[in-house]
């Protein structure tokens, strides 16, 4: 099987898929949150607009190839999480990007301040709930097996 063949499958399977109405909103829901942080996320650097736009699409179209409810809720919260860990790199990003902000003689100083790897382990912390809540949903079988053999 060549390369083409197999990429052409990827691409062409999550419009095979076919979902109910809710599961439809479900994933349009989940590819207006993700738009919307990914906006959020880039807001320094004006590209507000069109990565709300991008990352819609390609969230809308990831999360639609998805089988069932619960696997499109792990990964739209799967892609959350990675969203809040992106925040501080693009954070950090624009201080790099940008010459002549005021008192900034240097960026590495202001990237390696207390306060900033404070900022990193702060949305690293909060981009660990939503990655745990996936796994869960992932996994819920499992988890829940493992619980009751807890009892």
């Amino acid at each position: 099987m060549s390369t083409v063949d197999s990429l052409r499958e990827r691409v062409r399977s999550p419009f095979e898929q076919r979902h109910d109405a809710a599961t439809t909103a479900l994933v349009v829901g989940w590819a207006l949150v993700l738009g919307l942080v990914a906006g959020w996320v880039v807001a320094d650097f004006e590209v507000r607009q069109l990565a709300t736009v991008v990352v819609a699409l390609a969230a809308g179209i990831l999360l639609y190839g998805r089988e069932t409810p619960r696997d499109i809720v792990a990964g739209g919260l799967y892609m959350l999480a990675a969203l809040l860990a992106l925040f501080p790199v693009a954070y950090e990003l624009h201080v790099f990007t940008v010459t002549g902000m005021a008192g900034v003689d240097s960026p590495w100083t202001h990237v390696l301040t207390v306060s900033d790897l404070l900022l990193f382990a702060l949305f690293l912390a909060v981009a660990a709930v939503p990655a745990l809540l996936a796994f869960l949903v992932g996994n819920w079988t499992v988890v829940r097996r493992r619980l009751a053999a807890l009892r």
